[in-house]
């Protein structure tokens, strides 16, 4: 991770900086498990501290940017710039100790995503990517460039993150409870599509950007079946390669 620019060295280092406070908390959280609402109120209060930590790192090192995330909206001086964030993507998943949870952050510029990192501290597993420059994944001490699968049918496709199962009797379904997860996989070739439905900005920026770079493609549908370019808060957004999309479209819009 040698070559990274200004922007993913900031987000990079504010992401393994507040992963330390997350997994001292998961841990917590994993000796919770016998009360569940002990579980829920202190992960609770583990992101409200988590989400802080994070802003200020990020607003250390850039100032005169603003800040989005599902709780706050800040203002920066710089007004084409700004954070979009999600401190624990697959917050269920946190609460009953599971593992499936990432620290999602990107830099959007004017309405452009930039850069972005996906990153879950207990694999100490990170997706990131930069506008027209690639994707990668840092796993292990090791950083390899990602693609997204070539897979060309959906007979035997595994897709993530559907919310509606009944459509995809040809493929099998998973959802990791994650939308930055499950977008990382599709990303890196794991799993050969994501659909999602009326997903937030939140949830999808980063993600968006990674599969992006990976050679994956991105369509966004209304509630009529019709491509729209607005991405967040879209019907449907569907996330993968090439052909796969207008079978996955058709197998919904026919229901």
């Amino acid at each position: 991770m040698d070559n990274l620019s200004a922007n993913l060295r900031v987000i990079i280092t504010a992401c393994q900086k507040v992963s330390r406070f997350m997994l001292r908390d998961f841990g917590e959280i994993e000796q919770l498990q016998s009360s569940i609402n002990g579980a829920e109120n202190f992960a609770s209060a583990s992101k409200t501290k988590i989400e802080k930590i994070l802003v200020e790192n990020l607003l250390e090192a850039r100032p005169k940017y603003g800040i989005l995330s599902e709780t706050q909206e800040i203002k920066g001086t710089d007004i084409s710039h700004r954070f979009i964030i999600n401190v624990t993507d697959g917050f269920e998943n946190y609460v009953h100790g599971l593992p499936f949870f990432t620290i999602s952050v990107a830099i959007q510029e004017q309405k452009n995503l930039v850069a972005a990192v996906i990153y879950n501290p207990v694999l100490d597993k990170m997706y990131y990517a930069e506008k027209g420059e690639g994707a990668f994944i840092s796993e292990s001490r090791m950083v390899r460039r990602i693609r997204i699968s070539p897979k060309r049918d959906l007979f035997n496709s595994v897709i993530s993150e559907a919310g509606q199962f009944k459509h995809f009797s040809s493929a099998r379904i998973l959802n990791f409870g994650s939308v930055g997860l499950s977008l990382g996989y599709v990303a890196s070739g794991m799993v050969d599509a994501f659909v999602g439905f009326e997903r937030n900005v939140f949830d999808l920026a980063a993600g968006l950007l990674i599969v992006k770079e990976a050679g994956g493609i991105i369509r966004a549908f209304d509630k009529d079946g019709k491509d729209t370019e607005e991405i967040f808060g879209a019907n449907m957004v569907v996330c993968g390669n090439s052909y796969l999309q207008s079978e996955i479209k058709g197998c919904i819009m026919k229901k």
